[in-house]
């Protein structure tokens, strides 16, 4: 079931999760890059690196959380609907 749960995110739900498609989405995302143009004018190169490193990494486990929900979600998604069905017998 994993492989399968992992093609689909790889194959599908990775892509259609990143559309930016909302306006607060929108939003959050013209917030964002205003301020890391604000960063980039006020931090030395040294310290932009820093902050580019934390963001990574920031972003790395925020996106292997989402991923893990999306897993755990699924798994309970099937083993209720095994359930609902078992449950009448």
């Amino acid at each position: 079931m994993k492989e399968a749960l992992e093609k689909l995110w790889n194959e599908y739900f990775m892509e259609e999760c990143s559309v930016i498609s909302t306006d607060e989405e929108k939003i959050l995302t013209k917030q964002a890059l205003e301020l890391g143009e604000t960063t980039n004018i006020l931090l030395n190169k040294e310290q932009k690196e820093a902050v580019e490193k934390y963001i990574d990494a920031l972003c790395r486990i925020d996106a292997l959380f989402i991923k893990k929900a999306f897993f755990i979600g699924c798994e309970f998604a099937v083993s209720f609907l095994l359930e609902a069905i078992n449950w009448g017998k």
